[in-house]
């Protein structure tokens, strides 16, 4: 599920009391985390094994091909900048 920080999907819009900067910045918090746990957990995983590294790579090949399956703009982007970190786990 791709989530924007421009237009929340009905279920995830602000009330009327949360202004919608507010909400953005927690969609900003949010994703800066997530990156931070799943670089960090990379390099745990990378620490424990010596054929982590061979794993890494082929979880990142899937994840591409899933998001280049998808079609959209935002999971072809994405799958361009999953690509840009396979010379970094190999």
């Amino acid at each position: 599920m791709a989530l924007s920080a421009q237009t929340p999907a009905p279920a995830e819009r602000p009330d009327d009391e949360t202004p919608i900067s507010t909400w953005r910045i927690g969609v900003d918090v949010d994703l800066a985390t997530s990156l931070a746990l799943s670089r960090a957990a990379a390099r745990a995983l990378l620490e424990l094994s010596p054929l982590a590294d061979r794993e890494m790579v082929a979880a990142l090949h899937h994840e591409i091909e899933v998001l280049e399956h998808q079609s959209d703009p935002l999971s072809l982007a994405a799958a361009n900048a999953v690509r840009q970190y396979l010379p970094e786990a190999a």
